[in-house]
C-alpha cells in the first residue's frame, strides 16, 4: 500500500456470525496488504476449530480468551498478543463475564471475502455445518470441528 488510508469504524465492512461474533474490517487486504479487523464476541462464543493458509497476529484489547493452537491451549487477556501461523488448526472463545475484543492482522489479506460469504450462512440463525464447510472450503478454510464451547461441554476425549 503506497497511499495513506483512514477507515472510520462506522464505515468499515462488518459481518456478524455465530450469535455474537462480529468482525469489522478496517483494512480489506489482498496479496500485498493484510486484512486488519476488530473482532468482538460474548463469553462462550468463538469460531469453530479451523485452519487456513494465512497467518494471524492478534492483540487482545478487552476481555479474556481461551485460544487453542495445534495441541496447545492458552488463556490470554487484555494487552496480550498471540500469533497463529498459517495452516495451524486453531479456535478461540471469549471467557469470563465480559465480552472480548481483539485487533487482528491476517497476511496475506483477502479473509474479508471469505467472511462476506460465511456470514450469509448465519443469517437464519444456526448454520448447516455441511453448507458452512462448503463455503469455507471455497475460500481455502478447513473446518476441523466445532467451537471450543462445544468441545469443552463434551468433556475430555476418551483414552
Amino acid at each position: 500500500m503506497d497511499q495513506p488510508l483512514v477507515t472510520r469504524a462506522g464505515e468499515a465492512l462488518s459481518f456478524t456470525t455465530t450469535p455474537t461474533d462480529t468482525l469489522t474490517f478496517l483494512c480489506q487486504g489482498d496479496s500485498e496488504i493484510p486484512d486488519v479487523m476488530i473482532e468482538r464476541l460474548s463469553p462462550g462464543d468463538g469460531p469453530p476449530l479451523h485452519s487456513h493458509p494465512w497467518a494471524n497476529w492478534d492483540v487482545v484489547v478487552r476481555g479474556r480468551l481461551r485460544v487453542r493452537m495445534g495441541e496447545d491451549t492458552f488463556e490470554v487477556s487484555a494487552g496480550d498478543f498471540f500469533h497463529t501461523p498459517s495452516d495451524v488448526v486453531h479456535a478461540f472463545m471469549a471467557i469470563g463475564d465480559e465480552p472480548a475484543e481483539i485487533v487482528s492482522f491476517q497476511w496475506p489479506g483477502g479473509f474479508h471475502k471469505a467472511y462476506a460469504e460465511i456470514s450469509k450462512e448465519f443469517s437464519d440463525g444456526e448454520p448447516d455445518f455441511g453448507a458452512l464447510a462448503a463455503v469455507a472450503k471455497r475460500h481455502h478454510i478447513t473446518l476441523h470441528g466445532p467451537p471450543l464451547a462445544v468441545l469443552e461441554a463434551a468433556g475430555p476425549e476418551p483414552t
